[in-house]
């Protein structure tokens, strides 16, 4: 969807605490009530949406790194996975995983 390639943790959206700022955003949906979020993310990954979604169009004016319609983002990713996300190509690689969530790490 846009913004160029950056390097983060992942954080899921499970309920209102704050997110962690500089982290990539792992969502369900392109929701509107993320828009106020997307100043304090490193990136936005989320598993619906396209391109040409609200959030999305917002995300690229602000030069976010994004890459939707991502099947089963929210399983794939874990909380604390290192990504680096490529909003150009939509490529998404697997740095390492935080080794509480008991994935093996991905060697780039």
């Amino acid at each position: 969807a846009g913004g160029g390639r950056v390097v983060g943790l992942a954080h899921h959206r499970l309920d209102e605490r704050a997110i962690p700022e500089g982290s990539i955003l792992v969502t369900r949906h392109l929701e509107p009530q993320l828009a106020p979020v997307l100043a304090g993310l490193a990136g936005l990954v989320s598993e619906t949406g396209s391109a040409l979604s609200h959030l999305a169009i917002l995300a690229r004016e602000a030069d976010l790194p994004t890459v939707v319609g991502v099947p089963d983002a929210l399983r794939r990713f874990p909380p604390g996975t290192r990504l680096m996300i490529d909003g150009r190509t939509g490529e998404i690689d697997v740095l390492a995983t935080d080794p509480a969530a008991d994935q093996p790490v991905a060697t780039p």
